[in-house]
């Protein structure tokens, strides 16, 4: 296990009980995630994880924020996830190049680098994306 799968093992100790303690994401947005849970844990060293993954090839970070509420706590909690996904954005999963969403030839939406891809055999059959049909999207997400 390298340095950042180790990483990784201590931010799941703070997945909410009986949730699955999974992150479902390539190893080239692992910096991106361990720089996020910094950032939250200086804000809330308590705060909680529901699920982190990857959808329609962005970043998802669902949380929960420790009691008392705040309001404040929770736009910066919001801000800072919304930075994250943001990065993920614009950074290859697969290689933490820089990347573009692409789209594979059986539909499947990833952020990927392109030169990369060309030589890779598990991604060669992305293409970038010039446009996303959403309802083609909401279609597929509605049966999961």
């Amino acid at each position: 296990m390298n340095e950042l799968q180790l990483e990784l093992e201590l931010i799941k100790d703070r997945f909410v009980q009986d949730w699955p303690k999974k992150i479902d994401v390539d190893e080239g947005w692992y910096q991106v995630i361990i720089d996020c849970d910094k950032e939250l844990s200086d804000l809330d060293p308590d705060y909680q994880i529901y699920q982190i993954k990857q959808k329609f090839g962005g970043l998802r970070y669902y949380t929960k924020i420790t009691q008392p509420f705040s309001e404040e706590k929770y736009l910066r909690t919001h801000s800072i996830v919304a930075k994250y996904e943001s990065i993920a954005k614009c950074t290859c999963e697969a290689t933490g190049l820089p990347g573009v969403l692409m789209k594979s030839s059986t539909g499947w939406y990833k952020t990927l680098n392109p030169q990369w891809t060309t030589t890779s055999e598990t991604f060669k059959n992305y293409k970038i994306v010039d446009t996303i049909d959403f309802e083609v999207l909401k279609d597929r997400d509605s049966k999961w």
